[in-house]
């Protein structure tokens, strides 16, 4: 009898050791996910939001702020698939030069705990190399 206690425990304690593992792999995957989208998302925004016009003609890096929210917007949704909810703030953006500082907070459930989130917030500044004239 003590000894089907012992494995019965020892297959508990496996059980539980093996969900704690599985929450802690969601939650580097999930800032791991969250750390590339947002890279990834800035960077395209940046690239497609640049005013290519200003820069040919007056020699000035520079944004349009409207813009870059709405294509950050629909690039976070392209680039981030996950069945958390995403929560995005902007911090600032910044036409001239061209700078986004946006925080990036997603949740979602887990087995252990009932929620869990992650964070994370970036900023990207363009500025023009003065020696490559």
């Amino acid at each position: 009898m003590s000894q089907s206690i012992k494995i019965y425990g020892l297959i508990f304690l496996a059980c539980i050791c093996l969900l704690l593992f599985l929450d802690f792999d969601r939650k580097l995957i999930m800032e791991d996910s969250l750390f590339e989208s947002v890279r990834t998302t800035q960077l395209s925004v940046l690239d497609d939001a640049l005013n290519r016009g200003d820069l040919i003609v007056n020699q000035h890096l520079s944004i349009n702020k409207n813009r870059v929210m709405r294509l950050w917007n629909e690039k976070i949704a392209e680039n981030h698939s996950t069945l958390g909810r995403l929560e995005v703030r902007y911090v600032d953006i910044h036409e001239n030069p061209a700078a986004i500082a946006v925080s990036v907070c997603e949740s979602g459930k887990t087995a252990m705990k009932s929620e869990m989130t992650s964070q994370y917030d970036n900023v990207v500044i363009v500025e023009r190399n003065e020696a490559a004239k």
